[in-house]
């Protein structure tokens, strides 16, 4: 037969060494757990701030389109009076020139003035007030034919829009002017702090901001828009849309009209965003409307996406609406969104780790110490069984009456041995004895 030998065994780890890799096995795995619940949270919470943001743009897409319609409706409507009034102009043979004669005559006390401030209240409430300096040369009658193509649309504009405060008809040379509704004499005068109509008339104009409408500062007659002003008659800061009247290329007057801004703040409170604030400002950096009345102040820019900023145009005019949400308020909304789903997330994790614990000490655990146990039963002094579960108990205290019995076969081994030894040496002393004598 070959000379062989059996290959040596593999150290087998001991039960202390086994726990540690427990241990070591538990630590890993529930730091796993964690760190899988961290980056899934880094993920939902990036996602959610995206569409945030992404919602919050969308939200501005809406307040555009809304504050839109409030800016084209004065606008639009500036425009189409306009368009009647030039008509009226170019084609003369189609207009009612007999209307200011006709609302004279129905004046009570006509005023060189004034001359539509005493007629009857229903007509004025129908057809508006004319303004004029009777120190101005020319004749305003034949005029006033072609801005009153426009009453019509004034009527109806302000029926159905509580938001326009006036529309009105200067004349290019500041000599007269048509207001809709109807301004009484005393009210011109007294609102301008003028004697005389001659002097109010001026001041008028500049409040509504006239210039911006003729050829110096409009050469391509396009519809403006003035900056926030206060109305010196109902004292509420308005934006005037203005849209120059032609004859050819002679600038002969401008029909306006005036936005309350109270109503784009009305549009924008309506309107709440899901986080942030929102401001219309004008392009000197003005505000006319907020959505929160106590922060009628934007934060100083810079205005650029990075820094949490939204900006878009209005139609028409030279106003902009931007919506700003720092940074910490976005973090705090998508915070906000994603509690429930990292509380629920953190208290799987504490749940696992919590039954990862708990099968570990009552199976794990005390099998290792079973085995560590089990492994140091030897020799003459046995240890205790450690304090474990009571479903271990009694393997423990099995363990612990075989490691005895062990032990005391191995003492009674012993003494057997030690007798039958001395036994042999008895033996062989006599032996020898026996020897010597014979």
């Amino acid at each position: 037969m070959p000379n062989t030998a059996p290959a040596p065994e593999a150290t087998a780890l001991n039960a202390q060494g086994l726990t540690r890799k427990h241990h070591l096995s538990l630590v890993l795995v529930l730091g796993g757990l964690a760190l899988v619940l961290l980056l899934g949270s880094w993920s939902l919470y990036s996602r959610q701030k995206a569409a945030l943001t992404w919602a919050l743009s969308a939200q501005g897409e809406q307040l555009q389109l809304a504050l839109n319609d409030t800016l084209d409706a004065a606008r639009l409507h500036a425009m189409g009076m306009r368009q009647s009034a030039e008509r009226n102009l170019r084609q003369p043979l189609f207009n009612d020139s007999s209307l200011a004669e006709r609302l004279e005559r129905r004046n009570l006390a006509p005023l060189r003035d004034a001359p539509w401030d005493r007629m009857p209240q229903d007509l004025a409430k129908d057809m508006g007030a004319v303004h004029s300096n009777p120190a101005a040369s020319g004749d305003y009658r034949r005029e006033l034919n072609a801005p009153l193509g426009g009453l019509g649309q004034a009527v109806a504009a302000h029926s159905q829009q509580q938001r326009l405060a006036w529309s009105y008809f200067f004349d290019a040379q500041k000599r007269w002017r048509w207001v809709y509704p109807a301004q009484a004499r005393d009210e011109v005068l007294i609102a301008t702090g003028k004697a005389d109509m001659g002097a109010a008339l001026p001041v008028l104009w500049d409040a509504a901001g006239l210039d911006a409408a003729g050829p110096a500062r409009n050469p391509q007659k396009e519809p403006v828009w003035s900056a926030p002003h206060t109305d010196p008659f109902k004292k509420i800061t308005v934006v005037s849309a203005l849209a120059p009247v032609y004859v050819g290329e002679t600038f002969v007057g401008a029909m306006g009209t005036d936005l309350s801004l109270e109503a784009l703040g009305t549009v924008m409170q309506q309107r709440p965003l899901a986080m942030g604030q929102a401001w219309v400002i004008d392009k000197e950096g003005r505000v006319l409307a907020s959505s929160d009345a106590k922060a009628s102040i934007p934060p100083p820019g810079p205005y650029t996406t990075e820094a949490g900023w939204l900006r878009y145009a209005l139609r028409g005019s030279p106003f902009s609406l931007v919506i700003y949400a720092p940074s910490d308020v976005v973090a705090s909304h998508t915070l906000g969104k994603l509690m429930p789903m990292l509380v629920t997330g953190l208290l799987g994790l504490l749940a696992a780790a919590g039954t990862a614990l708990w099968l570990s000490r009552q199976f794990t655990l005390p099998a290792l110490q079973l085995a560590d146990y089990v492994q140091n039963a030897e020799g003459p002094n046995i240890k205790r069984p450690p304090k474990v579960p009571a479903l271990w108990k009694p393997w423990f205290d099995r363990a612990a009456r075989a490691a005895l019995d062990r032990r005391d076969q191995v003492m009674h081994h012993h003494q057997r041995s030690s007798q039958l030894e001395k036994q042999i040496i008895q033996i062989e002393a006599q032996l020898r004895a026996r020897d010597n004598k014979g």
